[in-house]
């Protein structure tokens, strides 16, 4: 049975999110509702894809997302 995706919600004083690559993703910083959401979607997605298809396939989600987010 597949590990859980466990997110953790910390609030320093800096932004940013952090993926361990072990099913565990800390989202810091008070963020607004929406990016909220989508963090936690692109997230799922990065670990969904590290399970089905490698950490190759996880790590280009990033080059498709800046892609989509520049165009």
């Amino acid at each position: 049975m597949a590990k859980a995706l466990e997110f953790v919600f910390q609030f320093p004083p800096v932004h940013g999110v952090f993926d361990t690559g072990f099913g565990v993703v800390y989202v810091f910083g008070e963020l607004h509702e929406n990016e909220i959401e989508d963090i936690l979607a692109h997230e799922t997605l990065h670990y969904v894809l590290l399970k089905m298809a490698g950490k190759k396939a996880s790590l280009k989600l990033d080059k498709i997302y800046s892609h989509v987010v520049s165009d």
